[in-house]
This record gives C-alpha cells, structure tokens and sequence, in this order.
C-alpha cells in the first residue's frame, strides 16, 4: 500500500507482530513458559489466522494518527486511516494492487498538482507500482524475529481477556505485549510508551470480511513515485 511514496509503516505500528482477540474457548497453560516460547506460540497463532480487525491510536512529535484496518485474507484489506496535515484516507490493497482516495490534499498529492486532484475528487487512485503490495500480507505482518529480545512481565488483561505480558525495548519506545491467556495465543494488544505513543488493538480472527477492489469506472492511474 503506498502512501507518500513509502509503505504505510503505521501499520507495522512499533516493528513487533500484531494480533487480536480470540473466539476460541479454554485456557492456556504459561506457567513456568519463557517469553521466548510463549512469542513463538503467539507467532505461529498469529500465521494461523484467516481473517482480523485492527485498531490503532498513535502520537508522535505532537501529532496524532488512527488507523482502522480490517484484513480479509492473506493480500486483501480495507483500510481508513486519520493523518496529519492530509486528514482521511481510505485504501483498498486486492491482491498486490493497491488502491487509495482522500481529500483534496491527499489527492493533490498522490496526482501531482491541483486540477488533476479536483478532476479526480471521490474516485479511487491506483498505485502505479506494479510491485506486488506485503502490507496485507499475514505471513509478512507476523514474523519470529518481531518479538525476540522479549522479557515476560506481570499477567494482565485486555477488555476482559486474560493475558500474559510480553516487554522488549524496541526504538526507543517501552513495548508491551498482551498475549491471550484464553483460547489460541494471539496478542490482544500491544502499548508503546516513549519516544511515540502507541496503541494496537485486533480483534474479530478469522470471522468473515469482504474486500473488493473498486469499479474501474471509479479509478484513475496515480503518478509515478507516489
């Protein structure tokens, strides 16, 4: 997904893997687990996943971004996303090819100047990158290596849910990691206090999402580099 010629690195919020709540029932067993298990079984929970739903809420040098982003499938997601100086956006990525719209300064951006955003008001911008898009990729989204270095803190809970905690320095940022403590092992939620301010909450694994491209009628070619 390319927003301002670069991929949307808000999603990856602070480098670690991402996950949400569970539907499955029973408990599982971390007494006596290292934080290097207990993230290899949040990992491989997290490649299993079909489908999910993504909240985040960030702060940085003073400036606030929201992204809401719901994944259907490995390579196909929806995503609207509160960003400073341009406003809403909202991006559609179907298999590698991403599609995105906004309001006049987005479009005035990602078109290269003022009549051809005004022309294209409302529809859809294709990225001109042929390459396929990883941003809704699961296999990509959840790696081994996201959660290494990781010490295990005090068990916790998330909107009712049991968790065992996960904490690793990663960029300057304190990053706390809520893994379900109930049904399969998916992180609930993931806190960064530093340098930037962080929030990720999933949820909604592997119920069922829809996401189509848009009409060719309502898409235009965006420009080279955006």
């Amino acid at each position: 997904m390319r927003l301002y010629g670069k991929s949307l690195a808000v999603v990856g919020i602070v480098g670690v893997a991402l996950a949400g709540c569970s539907s499955g029932g029973g408990e599982q067993s971390f007494d006596g687990k290292s934080a290097g298990t207990i993230a290899d079984e949040a990992t491989a929970a997290m490649k299993s996943a079909k489908s999910f739903r993504l909240a985040t809420d960030g702060e940085e040098r003073g400036q606030r971004t929201k992204v809401t982003m719901e994944v259907a499938e490995s390579g196909k997601c929806r995503t609207k996303m509160d960003l400073p100086m341009v406003g809403q956006v909202e991006s559609v990525t179907v298999d590698g090819t991403s599609y995105s719209k906004g309001g006049p300064e987005f479009m005035k951006m990602v078109l290269g100047g003022e009549a051809a955003a005004k022309a294209a008001q409302g529809r859809w911008v294709k990225s001109p990158d042929k390459a396929k898009d990883t941003t809704c990729r699961i296999e990509s989204l959840f790696t081994p290596e996201a959660l290494k270095g990781s010490s295990r803190g005090a068990d916790s809970s998330v909107d009712g849910h049991r968790t065992a905690t996960l904490t690793k320095s990663e960029q300057g940022n304190q990053v706390t990691v809520h893994v379900a403590a109930e049904g399969k092992p998916y992180v609930l939620r993931i806190e960064a206090q530093g340098a930037a301010k962080n929030t990720a909450t999933f949820s909604s694994f592997d119920e069922r999402i829809e996401v189509k491209a848009p009409p060719m009628s309502e898409v235009v070619p965006g420009k080279p580099g955006a």
